[in-house]
């Protein structure tokens, strides 16, 4: 069996894929329509939107396999996601690569493979769309071109809820998972909007050495504080959203405090630390207020276009910072 040699740009490839959101998410009838249409097209018993992770490889859909994933090292994506066209395996036996592959000898049996790579607007391949059959196979020129193009209708889809800038959510995929909370169960529905605007660190970005633009380095500031974040959305212009759940064990405010620091740090050198580089604002999921998350959405878009922001009211004594809070010289809430 030969394993796949790592692309060239493996570490920028990986990180892509890991910033667009996507691996361990649950299954989407947007992307198992793909699977579905390819298997009908091709005959195929097989069909899998694969996503290769470092170690392993990830399946987004599957149809006709009910594995989730596989070891990168016995995968034939990890040598799909090398070249720029179909790869092909027309009779794995016959082939010294992959005669003695384990997911050829046992089960799902694989004798033939061919596989389209998803590749992204920055030229990264994230895996494939792959057919798999259990007898020999051979595609005609016109079905490769066919598979490739279901290649590419499937990266539209996975780039239509990402913003490109960020590599965050965008306002659409917000909607989706807004949607799914308040659809939830009552008890389920405890979920809050923590908005951020951070347009003054775009005055600050010609005083900072910093590689990225303002909302790129934002954006990976929001991911490292906010982990559990149900969603983080890039919403257009200097606007950020961070759908927040009920979880008690999670320090809000100190997040934020935290997350106002690093900002601080990074984007206004020496200047004096209480000229807060960002302005934040909470909206808190209420069912009487809030029939769907465009009714929380469109208070965010009050807040954040409002002609005048007044400064924050008291927060709840319960949260710690409070204090340290309100003394933020402009902040939506």
């Amino acid at each position: 069996m030969q394993i796949a040699r790592l692309p060239e740009n493996e570490a920028a490839r990986v990180a892509t894929l890991h910033s667009m959101n996507i691996l361990d998410t649950p299954r989407e009838d947007r992307f198992d329509r793909y699977t579905r249409i390819t298997a009908r097209i091709f005959d195929m018993p097989i069909v899998l939107i694969s996503l290769v992770d470092k170690y392993r490889q990830w399946f987004k859909s599957s149809e006709g396999l009910e594995a989730d994933e596989t070891p990168r090292d016995i995968s034939f994506c990890g040598h799909a996601i090398l070249g720029d066209g179909v790869f092909e395996v027309r009779n794995t036996r016959r082939d010294p690569r992959f005669r003695d592959n384990p997911l050829v000898i046992e089960q799902p049996h694989i004798r033939f493979y061919a596989g389209a790579p998803l590749e992204t607007p920055n030229g990264h391949k994230l895996g494939t769309l792959c057919i798999i059959d259990r007898v020999p196979r051979q595609l005609s020129n016109d079905e490769k071109t066919m598979l490739k193009n279901l290649a590419d209708m499937v990266v539209g889809e996975m780039m239509s809820r990402i913003d490109t800038e960020t590599g965050l959510a965008n306002r659409e995929e917000q909607i989706a998972t807004g949607t799914k909370l308040i659809d939830a169960a009552a008890g389920e529905r405890d979920f809050s909007l923590l908005l951020f605007d951070i347009r003054e660190t775009f005055a600050r970005q010609d005083d900072t050495d910093s590689q990225l633009p303002p909302g790129a380095m934002f954006a990976k500031l929001l991911q490292c504080h906010f982990p559990m974040a149900k969603s983080i959305a890039h919403m257009g212009g200097y606007h950020f959203c961070v759908m927040l759940t009920g979880d008690r064990s999670f320090d809000m405010q100190l997040a934020v405090t935290r997350l106002r620091e690093d900002t601080w740090q990074a984007l206004c050198g020496d200047d004096d630390p209480d000229a807060l580089p960002i302005y934040v604002g909470r909206i808190q999921y209420d069912p009487e207020q809030h029939v769907s998350i465009e009714d929380m959405l469109g208070e965010a878009d009050a807040m954040f276009y409002g002609r005048g922001k007044e400064p924050a009211p008291e927060l709840p004594a319960q949260m710690p910072l409070a204090d340290k809070l309100v003394k933020w010289r402009k902040t939506i809430f």
